[in-house]
């Protein structure tokens, strides 16, 4: 296939801002670039349309001539599935990067391309807040489609809750506005499951006022191998007590000087300072290690909180391989003998010991609160969220990680609370079922919707639903 010849064409009338890489260009590697190394895309042509007009050409011109393409923004998706697209073709829409805010009407319109670090001034300047993930060079558009989890679901609701509505190409090439008064059963499938539909220049969302006028109570703490057992016994009684505003992400990690494993953990609560410190007491009686406690403006909360670990967590181009589940229950004894076993791990496997495992408990307060039937997001009984992030220096280490992972997830699953595997598709490896993912009772109806707007299944890698027959 020749892209150069079929992308350089004349007749294709791209806009002066709309740009062609081929992989010899110095250009194509910043557009193809992935979070993950492994498992990844790989790509014969990169483009960077600089309008709707132009994703509407590239996407027809792929479906006629049935080149297979992936719609990217922030390139930090890792799922497995990623890695079926072979000589490809990119469309990078960092063009589509534009902020708005209405705080009048209490909205923001953002470009499709837009990442989180682009939203958080304009919207703390204007005064307002949005419902966020955990990571600040991530996509919005690509955690809101298959849900947006976060700190403030407590609070909020999941992200895709504050998606008001969305331009979109379809697999036709067509430019349409999706929301709940047009096309709106499209609208409850893109909430769960947009990947599989189409390529979003722009959305609108509904935000909200700063909680607590915008400042964030924050608490960093490191907890040694010693006093694990007593951390995981009281996670339990935390989350029966957890307020709404109340998050916490603990970290499974390495401490590289020692060798073994150890729990970073990170509290948050924009609310009164003596009620905060009231929640996080027990943990603190625990006599942590390390410990850094203040208040962080809403702004700067997720690049600072956890020791600044996000700019750690930005870094492309390692391999990492993801294992996720939900929980409905916290079961302290297997969450010791996960964390054993990854110490032993950590002692065994020494170019793995950049593996992790994230323990999210957010509040589900406003999650709940929402209709199941709604949207197509399946999982709003979950109570808290793992990822089993396994990463290593030397590939000799590859199945070693994997397999642990594998077996970790296994061990959590049976005490989650659920009958079997269920995962917040934005943390799937990609080789679950579409049950697993979607959920058996949501994935008809999303089914019927693919076979309605992609047929023929041209947005087939991230994780793709299959069309019903």
């Amino acid at each position: 296939m020749d892209f150069r010849s079929m992308f350089q064409n004349p007749e294709n009338q791209w806009s002066s801002n709309t740009q062609v890489f081929f992989p010899n260009d110095p250009q194509f590697a910043s557009s193809t670039e992935r979070w993950n190394a492994y498992e990844r895309p790989t790509y014969k042509a990169a483009v960077r349309p600089g309008s709707a007009e132009d994703v509407q050409k590239i996407i027809k011109l792929a479906a006629s001539n049935e080149f297979p393409f992936l719609v990217t923004s922030g390139n930090h998706g890792y799922s497995a599935t990623f890695g079926t697209l072979d000589d490809g073709l990119a469309i990078d829409m960092r063009n589509f990067n534009s902020v708005t805010i209405n705080a009048a009407a209490n909205t923001m319109t953002i470009g499709g391309g837009t990442i989180f670090n682009q939203i958080y001034d304009p919207l703390y300047n204007a005064g307002k807040e949005i419902q966020s993930g955990a990571v600040s060079t991530v996509g919005v558009l690509g955690i809101t489609l298959g849900g947006g989890i976060g700190r403030y679901q407590g609070i909020h609701g999941l992200l895709l809750d504050a998606l008001q509505s969305v331009r979109m190409v379809t697999a036709k090439g067509d430019l349409i506005t999706v929301s709940s008064a047009s096309n709106s059963d499209l609208f409850w499938g893109l909430r769960g499951a947009g990947m599989n539909f189409g390529a979003i220049t722009e959305a609108t969302y509904r935000v909200s006022d700063l909680t607590n006028g915008g400042q964030v109570r924050n608490a960093d703490l490191i907890f040694p191998v010693s006093a694990a057992p007593e951390f995981f016994k009281a996670l339990p009684s935390f989350k029966a007590k957890q307020p709404k505003e109340m998050a916490c992400i603990a970290v499974v990690i390495c401490d590289n000087a020692s060798g073994e494993a150890q729990i970073l953990v990170n509290f948050t609560f924009p609310g009164p300072e003596d009620e905060f410190m009231k929640l996080i007491q027990p943990f603190l009686d625990l006599n942590p290690g390390t410990q850094v406690i203040n208040t962080l403006p809403w702004n700067e909360l997720v690049t600072k909180s956890g020791f600044g670990i996000d700019a750690l967590l930005g870094v492309k181009g390692q391999p990492h391989s993801i294992f996720g589940a939900n929980l409905k229950n916290i079961d302290s004894s297997k969450w010791v003998e996960i964390f054993n076993r990854m110490n032993s791990f950590y002692a065994s496997t020494p170019a793995a010991r950049t593996s992790t495992i994230a323990l999210e408990v957010f509040s589900t307060e406003a999650v709940a609160a929402v209709p199941d039937d709604a949207t197509a997001y399946p999982w709003r009984d979950a109570q808290a969220y793992v990822m089993f992030q396994m990463g290593w220096t030397d590939p000799s280490a590859t199945d070693a990680a994997t397999a642990l992972a594998i077996e970790l997830r296994n061990m959590v699953v049976s005490t989650s609370g659920y009958s079997g595997l269920t995962t917040y598709v934005s943390y799937a490896h990609g080789e679950e079922t579409l049950e697993q993912k979607y959920g058996a009772n949501k994935l008809p109806r999303l089914q019927a919707l693919k076979k309605k707007w992609d047929p023929k299944n041209v947005f087939a890698y991230n994780n793709a639903i299959v069309p019903s027959t």
